[in-house]
């Protein structure tokens, strides 16, 4: 079944192809201060290849949808998206300074807009699958969830590399805002970090793996534009192991994480209102303010103390918040309850396929349509939950899963089984004249 091609249709689907082109345009076509990468032939590039292989994926898929709803035959579609994306990548390499022209982002928007293509012109494959399809529509969306869940977790996981440490004492570093304090002392637990290399590089990297406190005392200034780095320390390959910043007048902290490792971007987490106008006065210690922060096993706590009063921070960041490592621009996590909005949304909302397709994966008899729609499917589906929220933090070393997200999870599973009975019920009364309404 392929999407009919009637004129509101495809009147629809041009209003969705030039939106698409804007968009991409505005994303695509405009300089950035970022150096060009070395190579033009790589997949995934750069310090965020993942986050930028997944946004160009994102940003081609309107328009594959709204050339599918256009009438536009798959080949012509597909060979268009992919002169547009060669054509974006020259003028990238071209005339574009500071953009990245690779051989991962034609592939990579190839592949959005083919997706977005197969979606809107074959509906019924997701919306109303065969049972064999659907079933194999769950193994695979319960595969992908359980790698998110993986993937997520890793990248709040602690990983520091074994290499050689240099300590940056509120140096001018590339983009980073300059610290407009003095900073008085840096330790990070019984090791003194200075603006040099760290002599005993071996106990750094144990101290940061066990969750040691780094302490820094400062003279604070007034609030900065952009995140102005007190204390940074990086590895020879330039990597950032651990920093403590000032942006405006909040407290930065964040380590080194697997998420650096998969190209993702790294936590950093935000204490608000540490750094408040108007302490200018450089030379008395008794402006002196105290912070620290901790990042251990998965739990995030930071302190400030000063003449302004005293402030602390605590977090226990799971897979939920995995969506702040997928943005095209860092995210500050502070642990607001619009984050946990957020978050619950991106866990729930991610199993939600799992629970509809799963109400669909039936046999063709009376009788297994009930067993596998009452049994099988949510027992499936909470085999799977379990996997992901209990199975996989633990076997990564990280803090229980809250109740939010258990809530959040089961929740969107269960509204999938519902919606997905609903279409299925939907779908047997249009085939079966023996079944009443």
């Amino acid at each position: 079944m392929t999407v009919a091609r009637a004129p509101h249709l495809r009147r629809a689907g041009l209003v969705v192809v030039i939106a698409s082109l804007v968009a991409i345009a505005l994303a695509t076509l405009q300089p950035e201060p970022l150096g060009p990468v070395q190579s033009h032939l790589c997949l995934i590039c750069g310090s965020f290849g993942t986050v930028d292989a997944f946004l160009n994926i994102a940003l081609f898929v309107p328009l594959g949808f709204g050339l599918a709803l256009s009438g536009i035959p798959g080949k012509r579609a597909l060979v268009s998206m992919c002169v547009l994306s060669v054509l974006i990548e020259t003028a990238q390499f071209l005339l574009i300074s500071g953009r990245d022209s690779t051989l991962g982002d034609v592939l990579t928007n190839a592949l959005g807009g083919a997706l977005g293509f197969v979606i809107a012109r074959y509906p019924r494959l997701w919306l109303r699958p065969r049972p064999r399809t659907a079933r194999f529509l769950v193994a695979g969306w319960a595969m992908m969830w359980l790698i998110l869940q993986i993937v997520s977790n890793i990248g709040f996981s602690v990983s520091i590399p074994r290499s050689v440490y240099y300590g940056q004492i509120a140096r001018t570093l590339g983009s980073f805002a300059i610290f407009p304090g003095r900073v008085l002392s840096a330790t990070i637990d019984d090791v003194e970090l200075q603006d040099a290399v760290v002599a005993d590089s071996q106990r750094f990297q144990q101290l940061l793996l066990q969750g040691g406190t780094i302490a820094v005392m400062v003279i604070p200034a007034n609030p900065t534009r952009g995140v102005a780095p007190i204390v940074r320390v990086a590895d020879a390959e330039q990597r950032q192991m651990l920093l403590l910043a000032q942006d405006g007048d909040n407290l930065i902290f964040g380590v080194h994480t697997g998420a650096a490792a998969l190209r993702l971007r790294s936590p950093l987490f935000a204490l608000a209102g540490v750094f408040s106008a108007g302490t200018s006065n450089l030379s008395t210690v008794n402006n002196s303010l105290s912070v620290t922060g901790r990042y251990r096993a998965g739990e995030v706590r930071m302190h400030s103390q000063g003449a302004s009063g005293i402030s602390d921070f605590h977090i226990v960041p799971t897979a939920s918040l995995g969506w702040t490592q997928w943005l095209p621009f860092q995210w500050f996590i502070e642990g607001t309850p619009l984050e946990h909005v957020v978050s619950w949304l991106w866990i729930g909302l991610l199993v939600l396929p799992l629970g509809y397709w799963s109400a669909q994966a039936k046999d063709s008899s009376r009788l297994g349509r009930l067993h596998w729609r009452w049994t099988l499917g949510p027992v499936f589906g909470a085999i799977i939950v379990f996997a992901g929220l209990f199975l996989i933090p633990r076997a990564l070393g990280l803090p229980p899963v809250p109740i939010g997200d258990w809530s959040a999870t089961l929740g969107c599973l269960l509204i999938g089984l519902g919606l997905g009975r609903q279409s299925l019920r939907h779908s047997f009364r249009q085939v079966d004249p023996d079944q009443t309404p």
